[in-house]
Parts: C-alpha cells; structure tokens; sequence
C-alpha cells in the first residue's frame, strides 16, 4: 500500500543525481586539450591554467611521495577532467597527498594504495581547500583507497587521519572504494557545510568496507555529514546505493549532524554500529538493508531530533546487543525541545513527530526502543511516535515496543502509536 510521506520532509532540497557521474563511467571525457603530466610539479604547474572542457591526464603508473593542490574551474558543459592516461593506472604511494578546489571537476580512476601517514591530522584527498577555496559541482569518481596509513600500530589510536574530506557544494563522491582503514578518523568526513548555500553531497554507489575496531574512541566513523557546530542546520544531502561491510570502527557508522538528509537503499553488513541521526531532523531513511550476519553488537537506527520517516527497510538477524545504542531501533532521550535550525542551538533533540512505517524485522532480537539512556541531563522522551505496517517475523511478540522508559508521568505510553503492524512466529 502507498504511503504519503509526511509534508514536514524537505525532499524539495534535494538536487538530480549528476548525468556527468554516467558519461564519466562509460567513457565519455569530452572534446578538449588534454595535458600530459607525469610529476606533481607538472600538476601544480597547471593548477588554475586549464580551459573549461581541458583534461589533466596522468602517465605512469606509480606516483610516489606525489603531493600536489590543484584548481580548475570548468563549466556544467565542459567540465575539467583528471584521470590516468590508462584505466585503472595510476596509483598514489608512500607519503602522498592531493587537493582539489574549483568548480566542475571531474577526478576520475586514480588510487591510493598503502599511502603512509607520519603527523596527526592528515588528509589524504581534501576535496576544497579550506573555507576560502571549496569545491564546488565536482565529481570524485572510481576512486580507490587501500590499507592506507601508519605501518606502526601504535599510531592508530593516536594520528587521526581522513581518507577523504569534502567542503563545498553539489558535489557527488561515486562507485569507490574505501578499504582496510585502521586509524582513527573518518573514511569521508564531510563535517563543514558551506556557508553560501545547501552542501548537496552525493555520496553514491561507493563500497566501505573491512574497518576494524581499534579502541573505545569515539571518531572512527566511516561517513559522517555536519557537525555540532551546525547547529542540524539543512544539508539537502543524499547517501544512496552504498555497501558498508565489515566496517566495526565505533557505534556510529554513518552519523549525521545535519538536517534533510535522504539515506536510500545502502547495505549495511555486518557492521558492528548503527545508522545515528544523532543532530538532524527530517531525515528519510528508505528502503536500506541492516543484516547483522548473526554478529552481536551490529544495530540499525538510533535516532534523536524530529520529523524523520522510516520507511521501506529490511532489519535482518540484528542479534542480542550489549546495551540499548545497538537496538534495532532506538529512540533516545533529548535535552532540547527543538534541537537545531528553528529552535534550541544546544544539547540533544527530543525524538518527535517519528513515523515508521513499512519496514520488515527479520528474525531479530529486538525491535523498537522508546527513551533510552533517560536520566537527569536528558529528561525529554519521545513524543507523537507513529509505527505503522510493519512486518515482525520469528517473533511470538505482539507490540512493536521492547523497550519503553519507566515515565512517572504515565504521558510517555500515551506517544506511542501503533497499528496495522503484523508478528509472524
């Protein structure tokens, strides 16, 4: 049955998936010069010389120790293009590190293959170049991070590390691959939203995958949008079509601390965390795979803020966790009424206005929590909690709710709203 999705979603701040990610893919570069370079200081040469159209090609095969900043500003119709002078033929080594900054690049088919880190803070793919510099309509495409960072294990918990960093607006991060990440820090960060209009990332069709969990840290988050300082300001952002497998960095896989996200149809396998709308409201999260494969500690949504829909996903054989943040759904208590962009600028937003509808619990040992971790500093429970034709099978239960804070008020059972739900044993 069709569900009208709730009006309070801002699905209008959403932009099309880029037609340029699909020319790229089946080879199309465009018509304009192209320069041959074989060294970063032929790239760096370039930098803020080509012509929109203009393709900066790269020879060899290995680029060692390659640390180069390059701008280009192409157009929507001729956008500049870097890429191998081979498929799949060059990869970066040793201590390498780039950045790119502009307008419509298109950085496609290169690798990073053991690059090494030796000081905190690192990036090794810094998409913008600080505030003043961002990127912005770019495409980063058939990218491939390996097993990069320290050799010394010692390092790992210690020197943070970004595999990629995003600033600027409209730009999409497609069919890549981030693999075998150890250090702490993020995969893709994408924290700082522009502050000239939405950050409209596309994160598309990309693989995650074999992130191990080195410590109890927080900040090993495979992708994260916004940050606390963003107040969930509105991020108009899309995170569709992607694998996260394996990736056991900390609770958090995917933490969003920013508003109108869409999250569509990702697999998560296997990951020891859970999908946090941690600071955001109005988020849709649809039509995603959680399959815990029989592992513990593997979640799927923990949720604070308001207005966000649950639709359309499949919970599988997510088993017992060892406390409430890994429940296959979990609404935790707030601080702050109105969290973020139309209210409160501080703390953690009490979960309203909540729908959850359609979606298929497979064999899973729990099912949804109202008002975890209430104590003193977060007394807000949920309000206005709308669960709706879901489907619940290997369950002799017969209520969605498997968990609801003790609330001396008696108001917390009277927000929960459930109806039209089947259990099947």
């Amino acid at each position: 049955m069709a569900i009208e999705l709730p009006k309070t979603l801002r699905l209008d701040l959403q932009r099309p998936i880029d037609p340029r990610v699909a020319k790229i893919e089946a080879g199309e570069f465009g018509g304009g010069e192209v320069h041959v370079v074989r060294a970063a200081v032929e790239v760096r040469a370039l930098s803020g010389k080509l012509k929109p159209g203009d393709q900066l090609v790269l020879a060899g095969t290995v680029w060692k120790d390659a640390r180069f900043t390059f701008e280009g500003r192409g157009t929507a119709g001729a956008p500049i293009v870097i890429r191998p002078e081979k498929p799949g033929g060059v990869s970066f080594t040793g201590e390498s590190a780039v950045t790119f900054h502009g307008e419509h690049l298109i950085v496609h088919d290169l690798a990073f293959v053991g690059v090494t880190v030796s000081k905190n803070n690192e990036v090794l793919f810094r998409v913008g170049n600080g505030e003043a510099k961002p990127a912005n309509h770019c495409i980063f495409n058939r990218l491939r991070f390996e097993n990069c960072g320290s050799i010394n294990p010692a390092d790992w918990p210690k020197l943070h590390l970004w595999l990629m960093s995003m600033r600027g607006r409209g730009n999409t991060v497609s069919n890549s691959t981030f693999s075998g990440f150890k250090h702490i820090g993020q995969m893709l960060g994408a924290a700082e939203l522009p502050k000239d209009g939405l950050q409209q990332l596309h994160v598309l069709n990309n693989r995650f995958i074999d992130r191990p969990k080195i410590d109890n840290q927080n900040g090993y988050e495979i992708l994260q949008i916004g940050w606390s300082g963003e107040k969930a300001a509105a991020s108009g952002s899309l995170i569709a079509g992607n694998v996260f497998e394996n990736c056991d960095g900390e609770n958090e896989i995917v933490s969003l601390k920013a508003s109108d996200v869409v999250v569509r149809e990702n697999q998560f396998l296997g990951c020891q965390g859970v999908l946090s709308l941690r600071l955001a409201n109005r988020v849709l999260v649809q039509g995603n795979l959680f399959d815990g494969q029989g592992q513990e500690n593997v979640g799927g949504i923990t949720l604070e803020g308001s207005d966000h829909v649950l639709i359309g996903n499949t919970f599988r054989r997510l088993v017992k966790q060892r406390n409430y943040y890994f429940w296959t759904i979990a609404m935790a208590s707030g601080s702050a009424e109105n969290y973020g962009d139309n209210g409160d600028v501080a703390g953690y937003g009490r979960p309203k206005n909540i729908f959850i509808t359609q979606n298929r619990f497979e064999h899973c040992d729990s099912r949804i929590a109202a008002g975890t971790y209430l104590r003193k500093e977060f007394p807000l429970l949920p309000k206005n909690i709308r669960v709706e034709q879901n489907v619940f099978i290997g369950t002799k239960a017969t209520t969605v709710f498997d968990f609801i804070a003790d609330d001396p008020s008696g108001a917390l059972p009277k927000e929960l709203h459930e109806s039209k739900n089947t259990f099947e044993p």
